[in-house]
């Protein structure tokens, strides 16, 4: 092995090793992780009851949502869009949940299992926001 490989393979690791200190692997029932799934849970009813002043607290200023369809909305229109067709009532699955310091990453599954719901949120004065979500339709294994 050449020196500049191993040089190489040492630098790499040590960054995979720097950014495991500053993952963490959140299991369902951590603080962090308990505190995201109230925000969905939070974030769900919001959309069902319709409740903007909810959403709005809810969703980061700078929000953006992409839906299925490839189409990025920003936070007005995301809501203007829920309340104008609220969702039934709903529930998800929550397939992982990592936090990265001050930012969390999310990944829920509907129910029905045919729609992924990726999103973003950062901690800011100790509060949750989402500031990002990506939709996507899930076909047939």
């Amino acid at each position: 092995m050449t020196a500049a490989r191993l040089v190489v393979m040492i630098l790499m690791f040590s960054a995979a090793c720097v950014y495991a200190e500053n993952t963490e692997r959140t299991n369902l029932g951590s603080a962090p992780g308990a505190e995201l799934i109230a925000l969905d849970d939070a974030w769900i009813d919001a959309e069902v009851r319709g409740d903007r002043s909810a959403l709005e607290r809810i969703l980061h200023e700078d929000f953006v949502a992409t839906l299925a369809s490839g189409r990025t909305v920003d936070r007005s229109s995301f809501i203007d869009s829920v309340l104008a067709n609220p969702p039934a009532p709903f529930r998800v699955t929550h397939e992982l949940i990592r936090v990265h310091s001050d930012t969390a990453l999310v990944i829920d599954v509907s129910e029905s299992g045919k729609t992924k719901f990726t999103w973003i949120a950062i901690r800011r004065d100790g509060e949750w926001r989402v500031i990002s979500e990506t939709f996507s339709r899930v076909g047939s294994p």
